[in-house]
């Protein structure tokens, strides 16, 4: 949720920002008093410069997508506005023409970084579908339920993760959503990931002995680390926190189209259980693969 709603107000301020500097510029065209007008363009552009930088910062690929929502749609309104008034002459056709070319410019680099070849292994994609995949923060990740084979738990939580930068990822997970009276499991995990490291976290579950089935169990991913190329250039789809529907809303106004969210794995009710302990298993992390020195120098050269 958190992640979601700073794209939101980051998205609004830099539409804000390009809104007052638009209007201000048409005031001073008007040839109204200078000074005012000069202020709220020069504040208008450093407000939409600075949230645009700390959008970019925060997420590259959310960026280029709000730039392109901010560049495309004055030509179509132009456009629009120019064939149904017949009046081709003025500013108006020149700032829909560099619009237009700076669209096409993010639009191509966009696509030129979609298609770029992988080079080090999808070890996650042999793992779980692509449509199953999904990113935060530079981590793709997956989740699936699994009867644990060895161990005390008789059900395990399998979240498979795999490091998409050149930095180094804290990657909490927090658990919620079973009363304890049906489901005992740790609330919170938190591991530390290499760059481009591909792993395995196992959490342990434990159904009570003669309770309802747990039911929806909510998984809330995060992960913190340093801004660094990508080693991974696939993209898969963002993660997205539950989002509040007025949230939603003010999204659409910065091009950002988000609803729902979350992610969860249903527990059934598992029978002839053992009483859990009373100290619960700590989660445990498995490294699946780690990438040397030469192979992280040659994804970032590609």
């Amino acid at each position: 949720m958190r992640a979601t709603r700073g794209h939101v107000l980051l998205g609004l301020l830099v539409l804000v920002g390009l809104t007052a500097a638009g209007i201000a510029g048409v005031t001073l065209r008007y040839r109204a008093p200078p000074a005012p007008a000069l202020g709220w363009l020069v504040g208008g552009l450093l407000l939409a410069t600075w949230s645009a930088r700390a959008f970019w910062k925060r997420d590259a690929d959310g960026a280029a997508k709000l730039f392109l929502f901010c560049f495309g749609t004055p030509p179509v309104v132009l456009g629009i506005w120019m064939v149904a008034s017949s009046d081709f002459s003025g500013l108006p056709p020149w700032l829909a023409l560099g619009c237009a070319m700076v669209t096409a410019f993010i639009g191509g680099r966009m696509w030129k970084d979609w298609r770029r070849e992988e080079v080090l292994p999808n070890v996650l994609r042999e793992w779980a579908r692509a449509e199953d995949i999904l990113e935060v923060d530079g981590v793709h990740f997956a989740v699936r339920l699994a009867v644990a084979q060895q161990g005390p738990a008789p059900l395990e939580l399998h979240l498979m993760a795999q490091g998409c930068v050149d930095a180094e990822r804290a990657l909490t997970l927090k658990l919620s959503g079973p009363p304890e009276s049906r489901l005992r499991y740790p609330r919170e995990t938190t591991v530390h990931m290499e760059a481009g490291e591909v792993g395995l976290l196992i959490v342990p579950l434990f159904p009570v002995p003669g309770a309802q089935a747990p039911g929806k169990l909510f998984l809330i991913p995060s992960a913190r680390g340093p801004a660094a190329p990508r080693l991974h250039h696939w993209r898969a789809r963002r993660y997205e926190g539950p989002i509040h529907p007025a949230m939603s809303v003010l999204g659409l106004f910065a091009g950002i189209i988000a609803w729902g969210g979350g992610v969860h794995v249903e527990v059934a009710g598992v029978s002839e259980v053992k009483p859990p302990p009373p100290q619960l298993p700590e989660a445990r992390w498995k490294v699946m693969w780690r990438p040397g020195a030469e192979e992280i120098q040659q994804g970032l050269q590609r």
